[in-house]
């Protein structure tokens, strides 16, 4: 099952691959270099790699790297292929749920989140996925930073569809904003992501 973390602080996307450094030696192994795998073309039998020390992608034969290396690349082709062909877009849901007028003041309640949507640029669908989510944001914020809320879920999915958005929606944000009579802007938010 392939497995895909989103973090949802400042709208940061996921990485999918094999995120860590590591050495990669070539096939004598008299020269190595600190790098982290991020693309494989099995057709071409060319793979990327970002370099450590420049933060640069370099892209050469899988031939040229040692035989541990070449079979660690082919072992992740599958994973890099999808990471290449998916693209995940993120946005801000906010449904009115309630609203309260009380002398000068009036409260209106949220329902808050966002929306997930992957879609599969491949050729091919893409089995077996499985996304985590996280999503941290602050309530109780009208009275200074509030205290830090962490909202966490997961999500199954059979297949990605090529050419096709499959939309995750996370709700039960709970967002409450304050308006004075006379006011144009928000006097206060009780919550926010």
């Amino acid at each position: 099952m392939k497995r895909f973390w989103c973090f949802l602080l400042a709208l940061v996307c996921p990485a999918l691959a094999d995120v860590e450094w590591r050495s990669f030696e070539n096939a004598d192994k008299t020269r190595s270099f600190q790098g982290r795998l991020v693309g494989y073309d099995p057709a071409r039998k060319k793979v990327t790699v970002q370099k450590k020390s420049t933060l640069r992608p370099v892209t050469f034969s899988v031939a040229l790297l040692s035989e541990e290396h070449r079979k660690f690349v082919e072992k992740r082709a599958v994973e890099l292929e999808a990471a290449g062909g998916l693209r995940m877009m993120f946005y801000q849901t906010i449904e009115k749920t309630g609203s309260n007028r009380s002398g000068d003041t009036r409260t209106s309640s949220y329902n808050g989140g966002y929306k997930i949507e992957i879609r599969n640029f491949l050729r091919r669908a893409i089995q077996d996925v499985s996304v985590d989510y996280i999503v941290i944001y602050r309530k109780d914020s009208t009275k200074g930073n509030g205290t830090r809320s962490v909202k966490r879920g997961s999500r199954d999915l059979t297949a990605l569809v090529p050419n096709y958005d499959e939309n995750i929606v996370i709700d039960g944000i709970p967002l409450t904003s304050y308006y004075k009579a006379g006011s144009v802007s928000v006097t206060g938010a009780a919550g926010s992501t």
